[in-house]
């Protein structure tokens, strides 16, 4: 925090304030993500507050259309590297949101791990040729198999992920969108890759897909059922071992829950 500080009496703006707002998110989350927008933010105030860079486009709503758009332009990109590769619009949009603040996809393969390691610097390498990368931040995989699930339902997981603003061309967009500005051509969103292993893609993309009905869901699993429950796996303290689950389904079975489909998770 100690930079943003130094921001705010140099500049004196409300730094936090403006990472929020670009996040959509409130102040407890934001401290989680301030690493992840500390070179964004560095070079915008460098130019004042009128510099802030993309800042209109990323306060803006992004709509389904767009995100629909982005969706596409990402399976091409990760398919031409890794062709058997699943991708899934996970966050809002998978529960039926019609607008959100940016775009998350969750990647995961059956094939080969290092080819899974490296595939998300390879697309952010081919996009940044194409001229479709503002800003990246690649953050490498600390997942390990036999660690515990996380106690905080909160808690971020261990995953590789990059996050990224992404350049959407006009063009790739059926219809113009009330939220772009006359005579753009293009439109700065937020976008996040979460790459999981394929035996725990359950696990993340029930996380993933959010809302407070799944954070709701890891207390469930902790006061009722004895169980630890997070974005990598479900542990039965009472037996002590992992419970395996391929699909969202199958986790809500362990929990002794009726599966509730994603746009009936909106809390």
């Amino acid at each position: 925090m100690d930079y943003f500080v130094s921001m705010e009496m140099e500049f004196g703006v409300d730094a936090c304030g403006h990472v929020s707002s670009l996040l959509g998110t409130g102040s407890p989350s934001t401290e989680g993500w301030l690493f992840h927008v500390h070179v964004t933010l560095s070079i915008a105030l460098s130019n004042g507050l009128s510099g802030f860079l993309y800042y209109e486009d990323l306060v803006s709503c992004v709509t389904r259309a767009e995100a629909e758009a982005v969706s596409v332009l990402v399976k091409e990109a990760v398919w031409a590297f890794l062709p058997d590769a699943f991708v899934t619009m996970t966050g809002g949009f998978r529960r039926g949101k019609k607008m959100g603040h940016d775009v998350d996809f969750l990647i995961t393969s059956p094939g080969s791990t290092e080819d899974e390691e490296q595939l998300l610097q390879k697309v952010m390498n081919l996009w940044e040729k194409k001229g479709l990368v503002l800003y990246y931040d690649l953050v490498e995989s600390t997942f390990e198999k036999l660690r515990l699930p996380s106690r905080k339902v909160d808690a971020l997981d261990h995953f590789q992920k990059c996050f990224l603003i992404f350049k959407l061309p006009r063009q790739r967009l059926d219809s113009d969108q009330p939220s772009w500005q006359e005579g753009k051509t293009w439109k700065a969103i937020r976008v996040d890759l979460v790459m999981c292993p394929y035996e725990r893609r359950a696990f993340a993309l029930l996380g993933w897909t959010g809302s407070r009905f799944e954070r709701d869901l890891r207390r469930y699993a902790t006061h009722e059922r004895k169980m630890i429950l997070d974005n990598h796996a479900l542990y039965d303290k009472t037996k002590r071992i992992f419970l395996k689950a391929e699909t969202e389904e199958e986790i809500f079975a362990h929990l002794g829950l009726d599966y509730i489909e994603p746009w009936e998770r909106n809390a």
